[in-house]
């Protein structure tokens, strides 16, 4: 995603470990610091909110690390970005915060109710209360991104580098992810607004990502089309606690 916004904006990554080198700023730092975050949105216009503790089954079990990475971290960022009078903020949640429709077999509107299952579902799901929070109380411009399983079209390799054996409704290509990233930060207007960004086609008839292509303009260019279907109801793959 950063080397696809580079192409767009000046960018300023921050990450635990120095950020790979390339055409932007990089920081090391912690979202759990409350200085890290200011440093990061000082100077800066816009932020896009793109973490999450690490995928091991043992981080998942108890609330300690995934509240203090996803949901004190996601407040800490919003908070500086407040701070620092930045214009908006996309943040990249998850179909995990409504976990349950989609157990469910429901199609997914923008206006549900948060209703995860499992931990990492529940830190999504305060994460976009923190936004719609932030924006309430200052009006800065928010977009929450809700992708499900995130895996590159070419290689079908997952965000936690598996290789997948079958596709479905629920795939989208992280450069596509940075696409809706991009527009939501160009956007004529923003206040509040939640996004579904899934590229299957079968995508339309099981969430409303036609109002994204509606409102930003937003079209997947990889659709996994070429792979046979799957169409199996899942969502993003999720840490277990067992």
């Amino acid at each position: 995603m950063i080397r696809c916004l580079a192409e767009h904006f000046p960018i300023r990554a921050m990450d635990l470990r120095q950020p790979e080198e390339g055409a932007w700023e990089s920081m090391a730092g912690d979202v759990t610091k409350l200085d890290d975050a200011m440093t990061l949105c000082a100077g800066c216009s816009d932020l896009v909110i793109a973490h999450m503790a690490p995928n091991r089954p043992e981080i998942y079990g108890t609330p300690e690390i995934p509240f203090d990475v996803n949901v004190k971290g996601a407040a800490n960022l919003f908070h500086a970005a407040a701070c620092n009078s930045l214009h908006r903020v996309v943040l990249i949640s998850s179909t995990g915060a409504i976990a349950w429709y989609v157990k469910e077999d429901m199609f997914l509107t923008r206006d549900m109710p948060g209703h995860p299952n499992s931990m990492y579902g529940l830190t999504k799901q305060l994460q976009e209360k923190i936004a719609e929070y932030f924006h309430l109380q200052t009006g800065i411009g928010v977009a929450v991104l809700r992708p499900a399983h995130i895996c590159d079209e070419d290689t079908l390799i997952d965000k936690y580098d598996k290789r997948l054996t079958h596709t479905n409704w629920v795939m989208i290509d992280p450069r596509d992810i940075a696409e809706a990233v991009r527009l939501s930060l160009v956007a004529p207007k923003l206040d509040y607004e939640v996004f579904y960004v899934l590229g299957h086609p079968d995508s339309e008839t099981r969430a409303d990502v036609r109002y994204t292509r509606n409102f930003l303009g937003w079209r997947p260019r990889h659709t996994f089309e070429k792979y046979s279907g799957d169409r199996r109801p899942t969502v993003e793959r999720e840490p277990s606690a067992t």
